[in-house]
């Protein structure tokens, strides 16, 4: 592993212990389990999200994992419930079914506009709280290809980055070249505005890193398994 590849993977890398990504990631999550008071009697819905997120946390057993394909690995995935869905129609759940709906970088993944704003309808629909997070459109690296300003770039170039850019995490997954152009259409960063304009009734929480907000969580508390508003 070359040098700039080893720096990168100690920032960005969010399943390596230590890194710039892990530590935030946590520290986010800290800040999500104090801002809806999560606790042992919260029935969770993570919309896209896989078992890392939880695990150690001692809820594993409150959460239901749903996405579009069952999981891989199915040790991950040990204790908790995991359902294939689409988060743009889960008709499987009833309104305000789960006391929190939680999602990790996953929104700016379901493409148009209007697919984003669906999935934030069904959040808030299947959920008396919610939680969710995506990256700042405006930080200057884009966070899935770790490339700078690459949102901003036209389709061609970015198309281009995308299959030959060696460092981004879909190459560190070893994601074919399709699926990274697949991927790429898909793929929507969001503004603080766009984010509050789908969550009207929602609270921010800005990310920094390096004085720089990396990344925004739109939150409303709702009422909890505590029966507090």
């Amino acid at each position: 592993m070359g040098l700039f590849s080893s720096i990168i993977n100690r920032i960005s890398d969010n399943q390596r212990v230590g890194s710039v990504s892990s530590k935030l990631r946590n520290r986010r999550f800290d800040v999500f389990l104090e801002k809806l008071r999560v606790n042992q009697g919260s029935n969770i819905l993570d919309v896209g999200g896989t078992g890392q997120t939880w695990a150690g946390s001692g809820l594993e057993k409150n959460v239901t994992l749903l996405n579009l394909h069952q999981p891989k690995n199915k040790d991950l995935e040990k204790g908790f419930t995991c359902l294939k869905g689409d988060a743009l129609d889960m008709h499987m759940f009833g309104e305000n079914q789960f006391d929190v709906v939680f999602s990790n970088s996953v929104i700016e993944h379901v493409g148009s506009q209007k697919n984003q704003h669906r999935f934030a309808e069904e959040i808030r629909r299947v959920g008396k709280s919610y939680w969710v997070q995506t990256p700042n459109r405006y930080f200057p690296v884009e966070p899935h290809f770790l490339f700078p300003f690459f949102q901003f770039m036209p389709d061609t170039i970015k198309r281009k980055i995308g299959v030959l850019w060696p460092y981004s995490h879909y190459k560190q997954w070893n994601f074919s070249n399709e699926r990274i152009l697949q991927d790429l259409k898909k793929l929507r960063l969001l503004s603080k505005n766009e984010l509050l304009f789908l969550f009207k009734d929602g609270s921010l929480h800005k990310e920094k890193y390096l004085g720089l907000t990396k990344s925004f969580a739109v939150y409303n508390a709702g009422k909890t398994a505590d029966g507090k508003s």
